[in-house]
């Protein structure tokens, strides 16, 4: 007996009796990329629908929707001025396995252009990203299970008093210059994520209103300081599994007014075995441990004016 369920195609032609599952399972994800298929969906139905579906899983595939992370940025934008996405309910750039270069601007970054967006790996281990990410007045951003790397210069700068990302189970390693630079009023949250042997520091915040908490991170054989705080930012360590070693310079160091809070006992081991001073704060700069009592231990250092 003959189905009563009207044909995809317009037309009553033999392409009609090919199964729905066929054309998605065989023929779209197998033949067509995201971008093929927005310009498709515009001179057919079907196409129109499977596009509506593809959007409403709030996914894009790398490779296999999109051939580079870039394209999936540029397709980020589209899929953004057509649904608003919120925190709890972001655009994933989904990436595969493998290593994914990103060409970028002069220094190696792509920049991140729409707000309430995820790059997810399949782990730090496993998903690398070749290159670095430039994050500048975005919201809910986040970056997860990567390895990112950028021999050029910084593998991820975010800047700007709107600026809101989360790290989280990613490495950072082996950039020219530092792995995380945080400024300009930008707030972020990192966890369970390594910043090691990268040229210069580890983690580097500076600014007024310049805000990171990280958690069980670890920061460790950087060519200079493990973690910095500079001119006013502050920087929240909590986690027991928090430490700072072997890095060529000062584990923590904290300068010009701003402040590293330490939300562990004073007797943690968090920063230890790094070439010249474990913890060193100079120019009103501060390094306290937060006791359970709500009072601050500080280091005792000797302060130096010259930096």
């Amino acid at each position: 007996m003959r189905s009563s369920v009207a044909p995809i195609f317009s037309t009553t032609r033999n392409i009609n009796r090919v199964p729905v599952e066929v054309w998605k399972e065989h023929i779209c994800l197998k033949f067509l990329n995201l971008t093929e298929l927005s310009i498709l969906r515009r001179c057919h139905t079907f196409f129109e629908k499977y596009w509506q579906n593809v959007m409403a899983q709030n996914v894009i595939r790398v490779p296999r929707g999109c051939p580079t992370v870039q394209k999936a940025m540029d397709l980020a934008v589209i899929f953004s001025g057509r649904k608003e996405y919120t925190e709890t309910d972001p655009l994933k750039i989904q990436l595969e396995e493998g290593v994914h270069d990103i060409v970028g601007d002069q220094h190696g970054r792509m920049n991140v252009t729409c707000s309430h967006i995820t790059f997810v790996g399949k782990g730090k281990n496993h998903t690398t990203i070749n290159g670095g990410f430039n994050v500048t007045n975005q919201q809910n951003v986040t970056f997860e299970e990567l390895a990112i790397t950028n021999q050029l210069e910084h593998g991820l700068r975010l800047t700007g008093s709107e600026t809101n990302v989360d790290v989280l189970k990613c490495t950072v390693k082996e950039c020219g210059r530092i792995g995380m630079f945080v400024e300009g009023g930008a707030t972020v949250t990192a966890t369970d994520s390594e910043f090691m042997e990268n040229r210069s520091g580890g983690v580097f915040c500076v600014g007024a209103n310049t805000k990171a908490r990280l958690t069980d991170c670890k920061m460790h054989h950087n060519g200079k300081s493990g973690l910095w705080a500079y001119n006013h930012a502050v920087v929240d360590l909590h986690g027991t599994k928090t430490d700072i070693h072997s890095n060529k310079d000062d584990g923590i160091r904290a300068f010009s007014r701003a402040k590293v809070n330490i939300h562990l006992p004073s007797q943690h081991n968090t920063s230890h075995d790094n070439d010249d001073e474990d913890r060193y704060q100079q120019v009103g700069g501060s390094i306290a441990n937060i006791n359970a009592d709500g009072t601050f231990t500080h280091v005792v250092v000797e302060e130096d004016d010259d930096y």
